[in-house]
């Protein structure tokens, strides 16, 4: 789907200009409005209602000339400029429209469709949740807000909300595998980073664990989805992190060992681990360590273990470009799938979203990413950005 019908599935009715007819200009005129404003506002309304965008841009844009404390004439611009697919634009405008009126519903509604079209979720969800605590029984925010949840959550039951992961308990990826795979997995992984061992010994326990956590993955998706050839047509089983990641597995498993690909498969093997064995091993280990792994198990510890394999996976691609530098172009497909995979990741994670966003695109103003491990935040001027890497939060 495109951002621009992205924008208008997620605010259908809030691209309408307001007060779109020209009696309804006149009447909002009053006496201190400038007559030159309130015919080009008109003017503007009719352009957009008969589809010609670009003149409607500048017929709001001559009635701000001629009254720019205006707020409804940003908006009317906003919806023009959506209407272009120009969502940048958009957005300026609607954060005009704000500093103008900021107690205006509309307003925060432009700015979340804005945000729509730049593909910016997290900031989309925030400005339709502003919106709603000004005008609570919005019906078009509402639905527009609860779109973009069921997007984020990648179309399943819960929902995503605006400043947190998904609630509730989250699914690992590969949750079907089995113990002893996850352990045989933990095991190599262990033996790996061994120093002692031989370069061709460690590419051998390197091949076993990545096979291992392909055997898990295959085992999860035989486990969990029905064996017809429906599934293979269901949007949730292609989007599913195994089915996306078993490529980039067998990738790995044939191309030069990367242990950076260990660390996140690893995050989801010991977790699967820890599942399974809680009533059997988990009692037996030492304190701390049990109560660590108890720990994971819960909905905060899941959710953080989900939170860091993100960032891994993120590694991962960062460094495929190295591994194509020392290896030659053998290892180009691999860097190429680990790219891929994080931009599939993107469209499905919302872990993925939350600290893989800066990579993907670039939208304006103000930027509120609290969590991140390095992002980039522009101000409200366009091109205007600067990179932070704040230390993530508990």
């Amino acid at each position: 789907m495109s951002a621009e019908s992205d924008a208008a599935a997620a605010e259908p009715a809030a691209a309408m200009p307001d007060e779109p007819n020209a009696a309804a200009a006149a009447k909002a005129a009053g006496p201190d409005e400038p007559n030159a404003a309130a015919l080009a506002k008109a003017a503007g309304t009719a352009a957009f209602q008969s589809g010609k965008f670009e003149e409607a841009v500048l017929q709001f844009s001559a009635a701000i000339a001629a009254d720019p404390t205006n707020h409804v004439l940003f908006s009317n611009r906003s919806a023009a400029y959506a209407k272009q697919a120009l969502y940048t634009q958009a957005l300026l405008d609607a954060n005009k429209c704000i500093d103008l009126a900021p107690t205006w519903a509309k307003g925060h509604s432009r700015r979340g469709a804005a945000y729509v079209g730049l593909r910016n979720w997290r900031q989309t969800i925030v400005a339709y949740e502003d919106g709603l605590k000004l005008e609570p029984e919005n019906a078009v925010m509402k639905e527009a807000l609860a779109s973009i949840q069921l997007k984020l959550s990648g179309g399943g039951p819960s929902a995503v909300g605006g400043r947190g992961p998904p609630p509730g308990m989250p699914v690992v990826p590969g949750a079907g595998g089995t113990a002893a795979l996850a352990l045989l997995f933990l095991a190599a992984s262990v033996f790996y980073f061994l120093p002692l061992l031989a370069v061709g010994t460690r590419a051998l326990i390197y091949q076993i664990a990545m096979g291992s956590a392909l055997a898990a993955y295959a085992t999860s998706l035989w486990r969990t989805w029905p064996k017809t050839m429906s599934t293979i047509r269901d949007a949730r089983f292609l989007q599913s992190r195994e089915v996306q990641s078993i490529p980039l597995m067998f990738a790995l498993l044939l191309s030069p060992p990367m242990p950076m690909a260990l660390v996140s498969f690893g995050v989801y093997a010991l977790h699967r681990a820890i599942r399974l064995l809680a009533d059997t091993a988990v009692p037996r280990l030492p304190g701390f360590l049990r109560e660590r792994a108890v720990w994971l198990l819960t909905e905060e510890g899941t959710h953080t273990a989900l939170a860091f394999a993100a960032i891994s996976d993120l590694m991962l691609a960062l460094t495929a470009p190295l591994t194509l530098l020392t290896h030659g172009l053998r290892a180009g497909l691999l860097c190429m799938m680990c790219i891929q995979d994080v931009f599939k990741s993107y469209h499905t994670s919302w872990y993925a979203i939350y600290y893989y966003y800066p990579l993907a695109s670039w939208p304006s103003h103000d930027i509120d990413m609290p969590n991140s491990v390095c992002c980039i935040a522009y101000t409200r001027e366009v091109g205007r950005g600067v990179v932070y890497c704040p230390i993530i939060k508990q």
